[in-house]
């Protein structure tokens, strides 16, 4: 028990990875354009036909399909908060479940449960934040790295195509009194390229955050398992332990007195 706790404790502490959060928000928009097709061409297709009854299976299979990909990104954004490189397991697949309590059970709690519903509006508006998210992903890095070369880029522009990347004195000479060549402002602008590389770890991590605040509003918070006390008394089980003691206390040759 100390041993999980304190497991539990070093994950909370673990500082989550500036990588897996990039990585996040770069699939963050195939995840989304997958989970928009699928929910308009499942409720454009489903909706209609539901009056007939037969739309009602395809209409709650697109909300499990939706449902699932926003429990995964749920899965995938707790864990990195976690500071875990990959989620835990998942609990048993929709489909299993369907088996084990019959289609008809199924298509009802489906349609019960809120989650569903939810997972339409992560389809919806998992795109625009994808895009959002994809975008902030790729051009500050690419930014960053443009600038930070700014005195090779000055070289190859100076050497190979006789034209000044840096002809303009950005103001420096009225600002500050500093009188600077074109090689110099080049150098200067790769120092500000630089410290905007150093500052990318914090960048990605806190759009990670704020990414993840999104999936875990969307989501809900996580259904809590509850044993069920029937299926404990299946063959011959019982819910809790007993002692040595308490065993030996019972006698089955021990009859209950008639009563006067």
């Amino acid at each position: 028990m100390r041993a999980t706790k304190r497991e539990s404790v070093v994950a909370i502490m673990r500082k989550p990875s500036a990588l897996i959060a990039w990585k996040m928000l770069v699939l963050s928009l195939p995840k989304g354009i997958a989970a928009f097709v699928i929910i308009v061409a499942g409720l454009s297709a489903s909706l209609p036909l539901s009056v007939f009854l037969i739309g009602l299976p395809l209409l709650a299979a697109t909300l499990v399909f939706c449902r699932s990909i926003m429990l995964g990104e749920m899965r995938y954004a707790t864990a990195w908060l976690q500071g875990k490189e990959y989620p835990e397991a998942s609990a048993p697949s929709e489909a299993t479940a369907g088996e084990q309590q019959g289609w008809r059970a199924w298509l009802l709690s489906v349609l019960k449960d809120g989650r569903s519903y939810r997972g339409i509006l992560f389809g919806i508006l998992q795109l625009p934040i994808g895009i959002t998210a994809f975008t902030f992903a790729i051009v500050l890095p690419i930014t960053a790295l443009a600038v930070m070369l700014s005195p090779a880029a000055y070289e190859v522009s100076m050497r190979l195509f006789d034209f000044n990347l840096f002809a303009s004195d950005w103001r420096f000479d009225e600002l500050f009194g500093w009188e600077m060549n074109s090689a110099q402002r080049s150098w200067v602008a790769g120092g500000v390229g630089l410290v905007f590389m150093l500052l990318l770890p914090p960048l990605m991590r806190g759009l990670g955050r704020l990414y993840a605040a999104w999936i875990l509003s969307v989501s809900g918070p996580e259904p809590v398992s509850r044993p069920n006390p029937e299926s404990a008394y299946e063959g011959g089980k019982f819910p809790f332990s007993l002692e040595n003691h308490e065993i030996g206390a019972f006698h089955p040759e021990r009859s209950i007195p008639p009563v006067s």
